[in-house]
């Protein structure tokens, strides 16, 4: 197993979270403005679970790639926890965003980095939503524009949030390794209990 190579591509699947986020969470606002916060919850477990079940695929076959070369090849190291390390990487990431977001909220950074961290992390977007919406606001001419709250004003349980956000990542992807490690049927233990089919 080339561990480097999986925190390589792990960081490289967080931009194709990015773009699927993108894509499912490309309707939400106007779904927000009309149905509103029923649409965060909506579109919020969509987007996360996508991402999840991106890192959770990929996680899981290197776990089973994992186990089948160690039993080829005799050797006794154990890496069946290697999955948190996997989701480690994403979750990183995101915890820059985060530490950017609360320099912004405190006045450290010279910008309102709240913004940037919406379209940074467009799989947690619409849950931002539950805590700080956007509202509109009216131009000379009288157009409506969306207006994202500034850091300043998030709320300390959306703060909360925000950082505990990332943790799904290392669990997500610590399970899936670990169970194509041990070459669970989860399939079979759904839809049978583990019981002896025959």
């Amino acid at each position: 197993m080339n561990k480097p190579k999986l925190l390589i591509k792990s960081a490289l699947f967080l931009i194709l979270c990015e773009l699927a986020g993108f894509v499912i969470n490309y309707f939400f606002p106007m779904c927000y403005q009309n149905f509103g916060v029923i649409m965060c919850w909506l579109f919020g477990f969509c987007s996360i679970g996508a991402t999840l079940c991106i890192y959770a695929d990929f996680t899981n076959k290197a776990g089973a790639k994992a186990n089948a070369k160690f039993n080829r090849e005799g050797l006794t190291e154990n890496t069946k926890h290697f999955g948190a390390v996997i989701g480690a990487v994403p979750a990183g990431i995101n915890y820059i965003f985060v530490i950017l977001l609360y320099l912004s909220k405190f006045g450290v950074l010279g910008f309102d980095f709240f913004p940037w961290y919406k379209t940074l992390t467009f799989y947690f977007m619409p849950i931002t939503y539950i805590f700080a919406p956007n509202h509109l606001e009216f131009d000379e001419t009288g157009r409506s524009m969306s207006v994202s709250v500034p850091a300043a004003e998030l709320s300390a349980g959306g703060m909360v949030i925000l950082t505990l956000l990332p943790l799904l990542f290392v669990v997500t992807c610590w399970a899936a390794f670990y169970i194509g490690y041990q070459h669970v049927d989860l399939k079979e233990k759904i839809l049978y209990g583990g019981k002896d089919r025959s």
